[in-house]
Order: structure tokens, then sequence, then C-alpha cells
């Protein structure tokens, strides 16, 4: 199937997906009194809610030892029921060192939109759709560490757990599936994305 080709076109159907379930939960053939409550005007800045995650890493193989940090902030707007919809940014830092030559650091940065909705309690479900700047080493000469640098669109489709009341700070983890990684037959990273942060007012 088309779509199955296409992981743009697969995560632009999930966030479609979505955004037409929200509109589906209210019901027009209610009562106007019944219905009042759902369309009080709310203050732009309390329908925002702001998350970010660090990332830090240190591993160590075969010669090689990699030092990582990164910040990943994001901010939801809540624009219909349990639907909400953002920006967010991340920057990635990593620091190689391989023995016989000089360490380089790389940096990874991303853009993009995401769209999530609440399922139950906690859980929710979320689609994004980014650009990323990545930054990959290669060997040149020797004694140097070279970087390669390309963009990449990426598609994600994941889900996670929010232990926050709804009002005032909370945490939260989650898994995402990129399916642009997935289907880059040169590159050894993951597709699974593991995201631990902290929400405000979500």
């Amino acid at each position: 199937m088309a779509y199955l080709k296409n992981p743009a076109l697969l995560v632009s159907l999930f966030l479609l997906l979505l955004v037409s379930q929200g509109f589906a939960q209210r019901n027009p053939d209610l009562p106007e009194e019944e219905n009042k409550g759902k369309n009080e005007k709310i203050p732009f800045k309390d329908k925002l809610w702001y998350g970010g995650s660090v990332s830090l890493g240190f591993s160590s193989f075969n010669g090689q030892s990699n030092f990582g940090f990164g910040v990943a902030p994001m901010v939801g707007y809540k624009f219909f029921g349990p639907f909400s919809a953002g920006p967010r940014v991340s920057v990635f830092m990593n620091s190689i060192k391989v023995a016989g030559y000089k360490s380089a650091t790389l940096f990874n940065t991303e853009a993009g939109i995401f769209l999530r909705a609440k399922v139950f309690r906690g859980f929710f479900l979320q689609g994004e759709l980014a650009n990323e700047w990545v930054q990959q080493p290669y060997i040149d000469n020797p004694n140097t560490i070279k970087k390669e640098k390309f963009t990449r669109s990426n598609q994600y489709l994941g889900a996670g757990y929010n232990f926050g009341s709804g009002e005032g700070g909370g945490s939260e983890i989650g898994i995402y599936y990129n399916f642009a990684v997935a289907n880059d037959l040169n590159s050894i990273e993951q597709p699974w994305d593991y995201r631990f942060g902290f929400t405000w007012n979500f």
C-alpha cells in the first residue's frame, strides 16, 4: 500500500485521525446548555503547556568513547478536548574520541511539530513531523575525524505516560518510532527513540 511506502503520509494520516476523532467527541444534538461548558472562553495562556527533556549518555567500546548531552524543549497548545499541538526542538552534542585520532564534537539539531492526544488518564499518543540537521563522523586522513553533514525528514509515531495531575509540574516517559531512520539502508541508528522529560500544566 502507498502509505506503507511513505512514512510521512502515514504520520499525516495518524495526525488527521486524531483531530477528526476529537471533533467527533462533541455531540451537536445535545441541548445548548449541555454543550455550553465546552465552549467557554479560556485565556490563551491557560491553554498552553510546556515540556522538555534532557539526554545524557556515555559509552566506551573497542578503543572508542562517546559522551552525549542534549536538551529538547516543547510547547503545546490545547486546542480541542484532549488534543494539543505545537513545536518541538532539540539539540544534541556528541563528543567522540577514538584511539589514535583527535577528538571531534558533533551537533545534531531538530525542529518540528507534534500532535498529542490524551487517551486515558496519563496515557497519550503522539505523532511528529520534523527536520533534522545531522553530523556524522568519518575518517578522512590519519589522526583526523571529519564531519559529514546532511538533513533528514523524520516522522515519529509514539506513546507515553505522563505522571502529572494536569496542573503544575509533572514527569513523563515515552517511546517513539522514527520511520525515516528505519527506512534508511545506510543508517546504523536504532529507529526507537526513548524519552524522559518534564511538563508543566499538561
